[in-house]
């Protein structure tokens, strides 16, 4: 047992928030290991996630991108493990930590970096070379897992995504026809092309209701073409929203349109917590999460035709959906605890003093 605890800086590059902010955040938040202390900081400004943690009554560091004020307060709050989400920073702190610092510097890959994207391709190049500058990495996924593998020195620890909040009483909606999709408007992401897709449906569903929930990071391009193509009737964009379960409660379908670079989206965690089935393409870690054709359904990247037809397929079947949506909601419960993850996390790192 440790006399004194283990301080680990929990490190995100944005203000942003998301799946890996929400999930890692509420980790630290659970832990009650009394050999760890978590914290949490932010190399950008106070924004959408200091606001979110201050909510749920936890402070967050914010460094404002200013680089002094992150290595004065690493200098001065001597943290034992900095625990970073994010590729550009973490480059700049294994260099700066190794020539300065005695810190752990411990990566985690919330993503698969397997893309030909220019952020991808560089990850790739770099660790290639500059793995044994850092202590170690932490993926959500077995996909990034296999890749790292293949470019790292390093051991690559697997930690999935974990959650809390479970639904027991499901309210019946199917007749409403909801379709949700929770996840920060970007090009990754794919709500573009889904928009193709929802053109679809409607002409054969016309009541279908879309719920599009997270930050715009496309500045008005989704809904500028929600507006052009005739589905403002059919597609609401609702922004940001600090509590989701009444959306899910209320929807009968989940839908995740990435395109690439996922790992283990815990949106599609929350979805199978409220009994949703989910719909998504057969990329990077979902296939570890979803079950095709058990608890959803899978589609080959970029078929819309095919995936026009899964979502029309289990509006129409309702029963069919419902059943998938316990069969996830089974899978969920059983695998992917907050409990698990916590603990899972408060070993690795102890296992690194």
């Amino acid at each position: 047992m440790n006399s004194i605890p283990i301080s680990v800086l929990l490190l995100f590059s944005s203000s942003d928030i998301g799946g890996a902010e929400r999930s890692l955040s509420r980790m630290a938040l659970a832990n009650k290991n009394p050999n760890l202390i978590y914290g949490i900081a932010t190399f950008g400004s106070y924004g959408h996630l200091s606001n979110w943690l201050k909510s749920k009554s936890m402070n967050c560091n914010c460094f404002n991108y200013k680089t002094w004020k992150l290595m004065k307060y690493i200098y001065t709050s001597k943290p034992d493990i900095i625990y970073v989400v994010g590729f550009r920073l973490s480059v700049f702190l294994r260099f700066f930590c190794k020539i300065f610092t005695k810190n752990i510097i411990v990566q985690g890959v919330r993503w698969n970096p397997s893309s030909k994207s220019n952020l991808d391709k560089s990850f790739r190049l770099f660790e290639r070379f500059f793995s044994f500058l850092i202590d170690g990495y932490i993926v959500n996924s077995n996909s990034a897992r296999e890749l790292l593998k293949t470019i790292s020195i390093n051991k690559v620890e697997l930690i999935y995504n974990g959650i809390s909040n479970f639904q027991n009483n499901k309210i019946s909606s199917s007749s409403k026809n909801y379709v949700i999709t929770l996840a920060n408007l970007s090009r990754r992401k794919g709500h573009v092309e889904y928009l193709k897709v929802i053109r679809n449906v409607v002409q054969e569903i016309p009541d279908t209701q879309f719920l599009f929930l997270g930050h715009d990071n496309l500045n008005g391009q989704v809904q500028q073409i929600i507006t052009d193509q005739g589905l403002s009737s059919n597609v609401r964009y609702l922004g940001f929203q600090s509590d989701i379960s009444n959306y899910l409660a209320e929807s009968s379908i989940f839908v995740l349109p990435s395109l690439f670079g996922e790992g283990c989206p815990t949106s599609i965690l929350e979805a199978f917590s409220h009994k949703l089935p989910v719909i998504a393409y057969r990329i990077d870690g979902i296939p570890e999460l979803v079950s095709h054709d058990d608890d959803g359904l899978l589609i080959s990247p970029g078929d819309i035709e095919s995936f026009s037809i899964a979502i029309k397929n289990l509006l129409l079947n309702p029963n069919k959906a419902n059943q998938m949506g316990i069969k996830g909601y089974t899978k969920v419960k059983k695998n992917f605890s907050l409990e698990v993850m916590t603990r899972k996390h408060n070993e690795y790192f102890l296992g690194l003093k």
